[in-house]
């Protein structure tokens, strides 16, 4: 755990989801993980922490704020705070179950070219893979999952952390583009088996059609080649045309309309790939 602990520290944002929070910790000190420093930030939760996290995982630090400012500004304020070299993002319902996490910064200490390791992910509630292996060892993906990944501290500070831009949806997947045309990879690491206690109970499926077609529709803008640009946003249009179509729902219309507006707003973020930088990105799995 020394070394380990001089290598690596976790963190995760939550807010008034004080019972996933313990159960995270319970989990973390389970897999002899409780040593490590655990950075648990607040986004503007109306009621307090109900016990110490310190009981459970002896080096956990709780930072709360009364506002709520979204979760990719408290993760970009974990990885300030954390003075390691890898950071273990979490969701406050997520945690690793089984493998080693010493092998996993073994692997990547053995990557010049690493942004991330994403780990295969389990839905422990729905009984489902959020993100299967395709593979018995690692290979190269197009990006991570916040819920658990490992991430490369001072190249995701030196890319400027996740945009505020995609303060919803997309967020990883634009950091890893934009690490990937400076040339960065993802890496799907399968020995390292995580968690996900996420319910979609609670999901706000209009807020999440309105911004995934909204952010689908920049993200083509700053990182698809010019030549294939167009027909990628037509692809777009058409599969949200579908989506409303199936559901009934027209968030999805509405944000890729609000992303075409937005185009010209977000022009300096155009970095787009080559075409032999794209062709490789889309051959590539998704995490």
């Amino acid at each position: 755990m020394g070394e380990l602990a001089g290598l690596v520290q976790v963190g995760f944002p939550t807010h008034n989801r004080w019972d996933e929070v313990r159960n995270t910790l319970e989990r973390l000190a389970d897999a002899g993980l409780g040593g490590l420093r655990v950075l648990i930030v607040d986004d503007g939760s109306d009621q307090p922490c109900p016990f110490d996290p310190v009981s459970i995982c002896p080096r956990a630090e709780l930072r709360r704020h009364a506002e709520a400012r979204g979760m990719v500004v408290r993760r970009n304020e974990i990885a300030r705070a954390m003075d390691a070299r890898y950071y273990l993002g979490l969701d406050d319902d997520s945690f690793p179950v089984s493998g080693s996490l010493e092998d996993a910064v073994h692997f990547a200490e053995g990557r010049d070219d690493l942004l991330s390791l994403a780990f295969p992910i389990f839905n422990p509630r729905l009984g489902t893979p959020q993100v299967p292996s395709v593979a018995a060892g690692p290979y190269d993906v197009r990006a991570f999952i916040g819920c658990g990944h490992l991430m490369r501290r001072d190249r995701f500070l030196g890319l400027g952390g996740f945009s505020p831009v995609f303060a919803y949806f997309f967020e990883e997947w634009e950091l890893a583009a934009r690490g990937f045309v400076q040339g960065l990879r993802c890496v799907h690491y399968p020995g390292l088996q995580v968690h996900h206690r996420a319910s979609n109970a609670w999901r706000d499926w209009n807020r999440m059609d309105f911004y995934g077609a909204r952010n689908a529709v920049l993200w083509n803008d700053w990182y698809v080649p010019p030549g294939r640009r167009a027909v990628k946003q037509t692809r777009a249009l058409a599969a949200r045309l579908m989506l409303a179509a199936r559901t009934g729902r027209t968030a999805s219309l509405r944000g890729f309309a609000a992303g075409m507006r937005e185009r010209a707003v977000h022009r300096a973020h155009r970095r787009p790939m080559s075409a032999e930088q794209y062709t490789e990105w889309v051959g590539m799995p998704f995490s």
